[in-house]
This record gives structure tokens, C-alpha cells and sequence, in this order.
């Protein structure tokens, strides 16, 4: 299957709601290291106990920087020194219809509001259980990691660009390496897809509009000069 078509199927799985595993296999520094990702808008309590059983239990969501700041939720203090680390925003709860907001049920209604485009500012509390990641503009173009990929496989699937996501572990809470997340993703039955096979998809769909508009150009001048 082409880096491509990987993806496409990544996009389609996350479309109809199923998690997938995506290997984190341009990161700078060894080992290579994977993570099951869900759409936002899709996490229910289920889900959100299915993140936390089969990974390192740490679920982060990768959330555009208009999506946070439109929320008003800002970066953790100190900010990010390595700029090839995740931007941590501070952590969030909803107000309304969760408790402690640690349980499976809460965090997934926070994701969910994350996600939804109707939440308003007012309608979270800070400081939180849910941990935001703020994702560059420009997706995977920009910052080659998973945050990024997934917010990107979140958009070519239609869905909110909000997407939860958690290292995959294996028994002894060590992160699965890529032939282990292979078998992983086989077991369970998930689509597998690289970084960079994410990031040759969004290439190759920039190489196109680029293509398209130089094409519109020299319609645009052929026709001047015939006129």
C-alpha cells in the first residue's frame, strides 16, 4: 500500500469513528514510539477507557492555535524551550455535566467540547484534567510529529480538527516499538499509518494545488494575449 493510500485509509477509519494507530517514525530522538488516535468529536467514555488501557494512560488532544485561543486557554507557564517538543496549553475541564473530571465519562465530555464548535470560553475551567496540545499552523508541513499528523488525518477525514491521542505501551508500560505497534494494530484489527507517510500526503496535495494554480495562471495569461 502507498504512503498515500495509508493515509487515506487513516482518514477513512478515523471518519467512521475507529482509532489508529499512527507511528511517530520522524521523531528526532530514538526509540521510534506510536500512539492511538481518536477523533475529538468522537471520544466517548468507552474510548476515552480504551486510550487509557492500552497506553502509557498520559491522553493528550492536539488542538489547533485558533481552536485554543479562540478558548482562551493558554500555553503552560514557561512555554516550550525545545521547539521540536509538544506545546503544552494548560490544562482543561468542562463546567457543565462532569464532576471530579478525572473519570473515563468526564474526560471524554471534555474532548468532545474541545472539539465541538459551538464551546465557548466560558463553558471550561482552568486548571483541568484534560491536557491540550497546540498544534503549528500548517500541520505536518510545519512540525513533522504526531500532534500535527493527527490534527491532519482529523481534517482529510471531514471531522473537527481536535484529535486525543496516547502512547502505545506494552505490558511492562515500555512504548511499543514499530514492529510491535505492527502486531498491535494487526490484533486489534486498526489501521496503521506512519508520519511520514501523512506527511507525503499533504506534499503531494500541495505539489497539486500548486500545479493547479500554475496552470490557472497561464490560462489566465493565454487567454490576455489572445483577447
Amino acid at each position: 500500500m502507498s504512503a498515500g493510500a495509508r493515509a487515506d485509509a487513516a482518514a477513512a477509519a478515523l471518519a467512521a469513528a475507529r482509532p489508529v494507530v499512527l507511528v511517530d517514525d520522524l521523531a528526532p530522538d530514538p526509540p521510534v514510539s506510536g500512539a492511538l488516535v481518536v477523533p475529538g468529536a468522537d471520544v466517548d467514555a468507552a474510548t476515552m477507557a480504551l486510550l487509557v488501557r492500552e497506553t502509557s494512560g498520559v491522553v493528550v488532544v492536539a488542538v489547533t492555535a485558533e481552536r485554543l485561543d479562540l478558548l482562551r486557554i493558554p500555553p503552560q507557564a514557561g512555554g516550550r524551550s525545545d521547539p521540536g517538543r509538544p506545546a503544552f496549553a494548560v490544562s482543561v475541564d468542562l463546567r457543565a455535566g462532569v464532576t471530579t473530571g478525572i473519570s473515563a465519562h468526564d474526560r471524554a465530555a471534555t474532548v468532545r467540547a474541545l472539539a465541538d464548535p459551538a464551546t465557548r470560553a466560558q463553558d471550561l475551567t482552568l486548571p483541568g484534567h484534560v491536557l491540550p496540545v497546540r498544534v503549528r499552523d500548517g500541520g505536518v508541513l510545519s512540525r513533522p510529529r504526531a500532534e500535527e499528523a493527527a490534527v491532519d488525518l482529523c481534517r482529510a477525514a471531514g471531522l473537527s480538527p481536535v484529535a486525543a491521542l496516547a502512547t502505545v505501551v506494552d505490558d511492562d508500560g515500555e512504548p511499543r516499538g514499530p514492529e510491535a505497534l505492527e502486531r498491535f494494530a494487526a490484533r486489534h484489527g486498526l489501521v496503521l499509518v506512519r508520519v511520514s507517510e501523512v506527511l507525503a500526503r499533504r506534499r503531494a496535495e500541495l505539489a497539486h494545488v500548486l500545479h493547479d494554480l500554475g496552470m490557472g495562471r497561464a490560462v489566465v495569461v493565454t487567454d490576455a494575449l489572445a483577447g
